[in-house]
């Protein structure tokens, strides 16, 4: 996947896997990997379909 498609991104810290936001704030821990990327993914995924999808047709609409 692109950067931009990994906008939400997985960190251990101290044997827990932290799912990040683009500003490096926690979004939720997770207490194994395979979940906390799971959570990742569905981030990623509803950020690339809601947001950023919805923004570009508004932005279309306007010209």
């Amino acid at each position: 996947m692109s950067e931009e498609s990994q906008l939400f991104h997985v960190v251990e810290e101290s044997g827990k896997f932290e799912v990040l936001d683009p500003s490096g704030r926690s979004m939720m821990t997770c207490r194994d990997t395979s979940s906390a990327e799971h959570y990742a993914a569905l981030l990623n995924q509803a950020y690339k379909r809601g947001y950023k999808d919805g923004y570009r047709e508004a932005k279309s609409l306007k010209q």
